[in-house]
């Protein structure tokens, strides 16, 4: 018991935090795409890093939000057949889903260890900050996902938690 609450609440900590960091780069984007704007039509004087940046923020944000909807479990799920399945098979079905996450992850995780390297030392035309920091939002958010995953799995279905086959509900 002592050990779920640790993991619960230190996911509930990493989480928190990457949803404190969805709200500044929310508001960052905001404030550039307005001054984008205000800056191309009405002062006629646009700036060229905007767009990458804001691209960059994009990236960031998309993994961050994602990695906190697989732990919150409200990803995306298709209901059609789920609803017809008796609570054992949705309780066996809720871990081969969350498996599946984690090795989504992972993938995501490595396969953007390797664009990093592919990259190597290369920049963004505009801004000329590195091209590499468009694919470590991925290794963040990857790593974020597996663990969300993993500790789903271990928070929702093994001893200590209120969650068995016989009341498994989404």
């Amino acid at each position: 018991m002592r050990l779920n609450n640790a993991i619960r609440n230190s996911l509930e900590l990493v989480n928190r935090l990457a949803e404190g960091l969805c709200c500044i780069l929310l508001v960052l984007l905001v404030i550039l795409t307005v001054a984008q704007v205000f800056l191309r039509y009405v002062m006629k004087a646009p700036v060229s890093w905007s767009e990458e940046v804001a691209l960059l923020i994009l990236v960031w944000f998309g993994m961050l939000t994602v990695a906190i909807a697989v732990y919150r479990h409200s990803h995306m799920m298709i209901t059609v057949l789920w609803n017809y399945f008796p609570p054992p098979w949705k309780y066996v079905l809720n871990i081969l889903v969350e498996l599946l996450i984690i090795v989504f992850a992972l993938n995501i995780a490595l396969n953007a260890g390797l664009l990093i390297n592919i990259v190597g030392e290369q920049t963004l035309s505009a801004s000329e900050w590195p091209k590499a920091w468009l694919y470590i939002p991925l290794q963040v958010g990857g790593g974020l996902m597996f663990l969300n995953a993993s500790g789903n799995i271990l928070l929702d279905h093994f001893p200590g938690r209120n969650v068995t086959p016989s009341n498994f509900e989404m």
